[in-house]
């Protein structure tokens, strides 16, 4: 039995591929033909978005994210674009995707979070990018591990550590400033 009639690739196919290697005229094309394939899936549930993100062509993240692609959709294990951005080390995807609405603290199927990729990866700005936008630096995976026991890069691990320890400081003084100005629990005469 022959294969028959080569078939043409899809609108989707296409867009997968021209968002992957970093093609914004043919992204532009396509999308303005037929934009509904901003979110169309790959056999893996990926879509262009999280291709772009993966490769890091943050242009083209920006673009789709402009047309509506969805920047919370999940590939298998649960992963968004925002995952596969931090997993690579791509601070300017990463920047566009949490501009667009992109969560920093969505977690996968194995609950690892942007700053458990970031920190796994060694990727020391983005660790500081992502702390400073509010990760959590005590969020534990699955297996109950926190970003500072996935970093295995020294500079990654000092920053985390420090920024613990300057996290409980601020706590620890806010909890203090807030007793002190609850009237039930500060120590004073009224008259």
């Amino acid at each position: 039995m022959g294969k028959g009639n080569p078939q043409r690739r899809s609108t989707g196919d296409e867009l997968h591929t021209a968002a992957r290697s970093g093609d914004l005229v043919a992204v532009q094309m396509i999308l303005t033909s037929n934009p509904l394939a901003v979110n169309s899936r790959d056999k893996h549930s990926r879509t262009p978005l999280h291709l772009a993100a993966f490769a890091g062509h943050a242009e083209i993240v920006s673009y789709l994210c402009k047309n509506k692609a969805d920047v919370g959709a999940s590939a298998m294990d649960d992963m968004a674009a925002i995952h596969f951005a931090t997993q690579k080390g791509h601070l300017e995807v990463v920047k566009a995707l949490v501009a667009a609405g992109a969560s920093i603290k969505a977690c996968t199927r194995k609950g690892m979070n942007s700053l458990h990729y970031a920190a796994q990866g060694s990727h020391l700005e983005l660790v500081r990018y992502l702390a400073k936008k509010g990760a959590s630096f005590i969020a534990k995976t699955r297996a109950g591990k926190t970003p500072l026991d996935l970093a295995n890069n020294e500079e990654v691990r000092s920053f985390l550590k420090e920024f613990e320890r300057s996290a409980k400081n601020r706590a620890s003084s806010n909890k203090d400033k807030a007793e002190q100005s609850d009237p039930k629990t500060s120590v004073g005469i009224r008259r």
